[in-house]
């Protein structure tokens, strides 16, 4: 189980780099309104990609933990609990790029 988690969290770490290339660069100085967007645009981006390799995680454990719980009641609550963490993971990832269309109405 900890060679999985292991595995799981090294291929995770092993994404960050393709995820740092498809997120725009921050801007130098932050003189105009769009800079702020600019920069509350890039940080949402991380924050979302970040926060979906999680609940990424956090599903395939759930999985791993159904498939060896062998009918034990406790590990398939713990199995479900992990996947609804997930499910609210991935539901705030969503949120938080939908919080910086908000604030770019907003401020545009």
């Amino acid at each position: 189980m900890k060679r999985i988690l292991l595995a799981i969290t090294l291929a995770g770490l092993l994404a960050v780099p393709v995820v740092s290339l498809a997120v725009d660069p921050l801007p130098e100085t932050i003189t105009t309104p769009e800079d702020i967007i600019t920069l509350i645009e890039t940080i949402a981006a991380w924050l979302f990609w970040i926060l979906l390799a999680i609940a990424l995680i956090y599903i395939l454990m759930a999985a791993l933990q159904f498939l060896t719980s062998g009918g034990d009641p406790m590990r398939v609550e713990k199995a479900r609990n992990n996947l609804l963490y997930a499910i609210v993971g991935i539901a705030v990832a969503f949120l938080a790029q939908g919080l910086v269309r908000v604030v770019e109405f907003i401020i545009l």
